[in-house]
């Protein structure tokens, strides 16, 4: 688990049906807050949850 954004965090997966990256966010619960689109690469993946997380942090 890696800390994406104030008390959210999150966990990279990888498709292999698919063949791309996304990650999934959690607060600090543990409750699901959101999922990122799927990514060729786990870089942008984890640059998504970042923007995704900056939204969720805001709203």
């Amino acid at each position: 688990m890696e800390d994406y954004g104030p008390g959210i965090i999150g966990e990279v997966h990888f498709s292999r049906q698919d063949g791309g990256y996304y990650v999934e966010l959690y607060d600090i619960v543990g409750n699901p807050v959101g999922r990122t689109g799927l990514w060729r690469t786990e870089a942008k993946a984890r640059e998504a949850a970042r923007r995704l997380a900056a939204k969720r942090g805001r709203a």
